[in-house]
């Protein structure tokens, strides 16, 4: 084999590695939530009540949540209320700049959302702050049904923290879409109730009614009409009644829960062997379409209102259940149709296509048009849509998940800036897309300016380790405060002025000052960011083993140490 293709062989070897072990820095990052407390058996504090209705001066929560994670609340006359839930763990998909953010939901009487208020959140302290602020924001959710989210919703973010505020709404859509509770049948399934249906039942669930053996093998499912149709009154009450579902979805026997109806007349129709004839060997679908009306059905004799009233309310489940069921079905099919994209994720998405291109015809090499792309890319990405790439979004997405349906724009600038360094020798983001990068290139003074500082050549050398030095003083940061906001070590939160603090903004003015005197002085001394996206672009040099390759294998070793012991 020539040496020349040996060489590109372990060239490619060693930078697979070098690109290997830095996915394991990342992967090995903790999430900050865990040491977070959003503890699902836990209430929200006490002090959060007082929304809900501000006559109350003494509220209590029942210390345990029912089976749908809900608290009831009361006041100190022990009349109801409402209930309060907490949105983790079900909100935990739900991701922000850097994590999810746990909110409380105050729920009046009937179910319905009176207040949203932020419990603690994982994200970026000045997006959270400026959500928290919003009132406006947080009226949007009032009045949302439990167990009905409204479709088709559009939230209206608040500007500057889009994504930390998508992130709480898509939480508390998440959170709500539950199946509803019943507040009049409330008592959950138990195993005793169906084992005379299952006499091999070791297990029940007591959201979904699934019967298992003790080998965890399915025997079928037991379902409860009450979460799904309470509505349906008899002479005095509705009745729930329990459908007994073979492993195809067909009802093999129906019987009474229980009922708020008169007595002797749901006897009568407990009793009434042809009446439930009339619902066994039908699946749930045919139910829903089931018309007692046009079946010919009259009732029990002696109970005609209680037995037409609970063939009423088994169709009314039935539909209701169909009717979740598709829309969980829609829901999985048109999964990308959640995805949100706003004019700026065009714009970003658009640049990157025409980045593809010019870069192809080498179009950058003409200075006016390089100068006008670097104008652009500060407007478009970064004042406009604030898509810059750093180490506090690189952590927070490697920790807790990528938040590519909230901000498709940002997760596809990502993946270019992350995945092209390692298989090509370029490096797009900083050279190209950069906010920050691109201001200090039009301020670069020329090499015959009488404003250009000239460092020493020791002073260069040594200023050039920085980067890395803080990247690494972050890494190890993060994996024993994982809580840590990144977001202040770097100039780049500037952008998002509406929000960002003083000290970021004079720091990213700060950096742009001094590289007006010393050509890119923060890419080339100060950006840990782009400290690793160079580390991860493959060179010349590629088949060497480098003092930051046993670094980061240092790193691995600290990491998997730490983890382990706390």
């Amino acid at each position: 084999m020539p040496q020349r293709k040996r060489n590109r062989l372990l060239a490619a070897l060693v930078h697979t590695v070098r690109v290997a072990m830095v996915a394991a820095l990342l992967m090995l990052i903790p999430s900050p939530t865990s040491t977070t407390d959003h503890d699902g058996s836990v209430a929200p504090p006490i002090d959060q009540l007082i929304a809900l209705d501000k006559r109350v001066s003494l509220a209590t929560i029942r210390p345990t949540p029912d089976q749908s994670g809900l608290w009831p609340i009361s006041n100190s006359q022990n009349e109801p209320l409402g209930w309060i839930a907490r949105t983790l763990p079900a909100a935990a998909d739900a991701i922000g700049y850097r994590g999810p953010t746990e909110a409380s939901i105050l729920l009046t009487p009937d179910l319905k959302i009176a207040s949203v208020a932020i419990l603690s959140s994982a994200d970026t302290e000045e997006h959270v702050q400026a959500v928290a602020e919003d009132e406006v924001f947080f009226e949007q959710f009032r009045g949302w049904l439990w167990g009905d989210p409204p479709q088709q919703v559009k939230i209206d973010a608040v500007s500057g923290a889009t994504l930390t505020s998508l992130a709480l709404a898509q939480g508390v859509l998440a959170r709500i879409g539950n199946t509803r509770p019943s507040l009049i049948f409330a008592d959950p399934l138990e195993l005793p109730e169906v084992e005379p249906w299952f006499p091999l039942a070791a297990n029940v669930d007591a959201k979904t009614g699934v019967v298992r053996d003790k080998d965890k093998q399915t025997l079928g499912q037991a379902i409860r009409t009450g979460p799904l149709s309470d509505g349906v009154i008899g002479y005095q009450g509705p009745t729930e009644l329990l459908l007994k579902l073979n492993p195809n979805q067909q009802i093999e026997a129906v019987k009474i829960r229980s009922s708020f109806d008169n007595e002797p007349y749901v006897g009568y129709v407990r009793q009434e062997r042809g009446f439930w004839k009339l619902f066994q060997g039908k699946t749930i679908q045919q139910l829903a379409e089931f018309s007692p009306e046009e079946a010919g059905v009259e009732g029990v004799s002696g109970a005609t209102m209680t037995s037409q009233a609970i063939a009423e309310t088994l169709v009314a489940a039935a539909a209701k259940r169909q009717e979740k069921q598709s829309k969980t079905k829609m829901e999985s099919t048109g999964y990308l149709s959640s995805i949100r994209f706003t004019p700026a994720d065009y714009a970003t998405i658009t640049l990157l296509l025409l980045l593809t291109t010019l870069s192809r015809f080498k179009r950058f090499h003409h200075g006016n048009l390089r100068r006008c792309w670097l104008s652009i890319v500060v407007v478009v990405i970064g004042l406009w849509s604030g898509n810059l790439i750093s180490l506090a979004l690189v952590a927070g997405w490697s920790a807790e998940g990528i938040a590519w349906q909230l901000a498709p724009a940002l997760a596809t600038l990502a993946a270019v800036s992350l995945f092209t360094p390692p298989i090509s020798k370029l490096n797009p983001y900083c050279n190209h897309l950069c906010p920050h990068g691109a201001i200090q290139q039009l301020l670069r003074p020329t090499p015959k300016s009488k404003h250009r500082i000239q460092l020493p050549a020791w002073l260069t050398r040594s200023m050039h380790h920085l980067p890395g030095i803080t990247l690494v003083a972050a890494y190890l940061a993060l994996v024993i405060v994982p809580s840590l906001d990144l977001s202040t070590w770097e100039p780049f939160h500037a952008y998002l002025f509406r929000l960002a603090g003083w000290a970021t903004i004079g720091l990213a003015f700060t950096t742009l000052l001094i590289a007006a005197f010393v050509p890119m002085a923060y890419c080339r001394f100060g950006c840990p960011t782009g400290r690793l996206l160079d580390h991860l672009r493959r060179t010349a040099t590629s088949h060497q083993i480098q003092h930051a390759d046993l670094v980061a294998l240092a790193l691995i070793i600290f990491a998997m140490t730490w983890r382990l012991n706390n």
